[in-house]
């Protein structure tokens, strides 16, 4: 071989080289960050709530807002639609769903209810309207109207009411944590710091009024 064709050859195998190093630091670096990526990615697991069809992403242990909007919608249409046939199925399902504590609690009233639909063979329906949520109480209003009816109900009734409730979540499992109903309107945050100003306000003129005697 000639030196100069000797000494082309060396050169081109040092650009060869030189590549080939360049090549397999760049496939280090982007299979490295590869990896970060892959093990620093929220996890992202996609549940469906009960009586519901949609699938709800959730992401490294939080659901978003519309996911829990068809949780309470799915709690009161389960506590707002009783019959003498579902009663049972009802209080399985509540227990189920709620916390220990609360089931408790709720029993004290709703078990009341149940007893009465199964008495008096009434048919209790419910049409929610709309949902609100309430990001500084974290509660979720069920608003609807409700009739009462049936063989065993002398005056059928409608009304409005609000379900009025809040959950919780642990190892992707939701819980119901807070259950209120009543007639009106959601009695959100605003609502309620009125009502406590309004409150305030009767007892200060009260007062005055008193001093005046």
């Amino acid at each position: 071989m000639k030196k100069p064709t000797a000494i082309k050859t060396v050169r081109q195998l040092k650009v060869d080289n030189t590549i080939l190093k360049i090549g397999i630091g760049a496939s280090m670096i982007a299979l490295a960050s590869i990896t970060f990526v892959v093990a620093t990615r929220d996890e992202a697991v996609i549940l469906v709530p009960p009586f519901q069809n949609a699938d709800i992403e959730f992401v490294n242990g939080r659901a978003n807002q519309e996911y829990y909007s068809q949780w309470a919608w799915s709690v009161a249409m389960l506590t707002g639609n009783l019959t003498p046939g579902n009663a049972a199925f009802v209080r399985n399902q509540l227990q189920s769903l709620a916390t220990p504590g609360l089931y408790r609690k709720m029993m004290e009233t709703v078990a009341a209810e149940l007893q009465q639909v199964v008495r008096d063979n009434a048919v209790i329906t419910f049409s929610p309207r709309d949902i609100i949520f309430d990001p500084e109480l974290n509660h979720f209003f069920v608003t609807g109207a409700q009739e009462a009816g049936g063989p065993g109900v002398k005056n059928p009734a409608r009304k409005q009411l609000t379900y009025e409730l809040g959950f919780t979540t642990e190892r992707l499992r939701v819980s119901l944590n807070y259950y209120d109903v009543y007639e009106g309107k959601p009695r959100t945050a605003k609502v309620r710091e009125t009502e406590q100003q309004n409150a305030a306000r009767k007892e200060r003129d009260a007062k005055e009024r008193e001093a005046l005697q």
